[in-house]
């Protein structure tokens, strides 16, 4: 089994490709790196370095579909500049079949706030790419940002009584066919939960674990590879959301970094295995 992951590559932050190729491998998947960017370290640092190496995108199209390769999934991440998502959607055009999961991660924003990558441009064509995606992964903001609303706002109201039906609402609106599922992820349910939001083909449920009141960068990144191979393997989206969760959880429970930069200390409990597979 096979996955192409599309992102960048950080020296310190445990995210992106580096959260893909060690999650997904220990899943017995086979991970087909192409790197956007190489930084030293990710974006949330005060100081870091950024390699823009997002012509790798269309090169590696070319050449793998020159060789004649194939992918049973497509994961898609972090994209420096506009022109990177172009290459992204042609990427996903040229091997994405029947057979092939999609799995894209609008990376925009979080706490209401949009990255520094973010902007209107950007936003139309993370649109298009996630009109082709099986299973979409925003957080609170990025969904708000998917369907034009204020995420300020409904952060707000997403504390209310009618939070998650409205949240379900919203999601709804985003979906672009029946078959997508859409995995709302870190919405705070209260004080001692985090839950995860999956719209899906038969309806909405909402995953639930204990919190410990702290973020960490990256769990993004780990969230979406992790669920993306519960997927492969043969879960349905609602036990691999289940999966991914209680896999994250662990990972947060151990991790023992103060700086919220480092990310978490998953690294202890990935041989404990993502999905009870072992």
């Amino acid at each position: 089994m096979r996955v192409a992951a599309i992102n960048d590559l950080s020296g310190f932050g445990k995210c992106s490709l580096m959260a893909d190729i060690s999650v997904m491998t220990s899943m017995g998947i086979e991970v087909c790196p192409v790197p956007t960017a190489v930084l030293t370290a990710q974006t949330g640092f005060p100081s870091y370095y950024m390699h823009d190496t997002s012509d790798m995108v269309s090169h590696c199209r070319q050449e793998w579909k020159n060789a004649g390769e194939s992918f049973e999934g497509i994961l898609t991440g972090y994209m420096p500049q506009c022109r990177v998502a172009d290459d992204v959607q042609d990427f996903a055009n040229a091997f994405k079949t029947d057979n092939t999961v999609l799995l894209v991660d609008p990376v925009m924003g979080d706490g209401g706030r949009c990255y520094s990558n973010y902007s209107a441009e950007m936003l139309e064509k993370i649109k298009k790419l996630v009109s082709m995606a099986d299973i979409i992964t925003p957080n609170l903001t990025e969904l708000c940002l998917l369907a034009g609303e204020d995420p300020e706002r409904v952060l707000e109201a997403a504390a209310g009584n009618d939070g998650i039906e409205r949240i379900i609402e919203i999601a709804k609106r985003v979906r672009s066919h029946d078959l997508q599922s859409i995995v709302v992820t870190g919405i705070a349910v209260n004080e001692e939960e985090i839950g995860n939001l999956v719209v899906h083909l038969n309806g909405a449920d909402v995953i639930t674990s204990p919190q410990n009141g702290r973020s960490y960068s990256g769990t993004g990144d780990l969230f979406a590879a992790a669920l993306l191979s519960n997927v492969l393997i043969g879960k349905d989206i609602v036990e691999a959301v289940k999966a991914t969760a209680d896999f994250i959880y662990r990972a947060v429970m151990g991790t023992d970094a103060k700086d919220r930069n480092y990310g978490v200390d998953y690294e202890k409990v990935l041989y404990e295995g993502i999905g009870g597979q072992r």
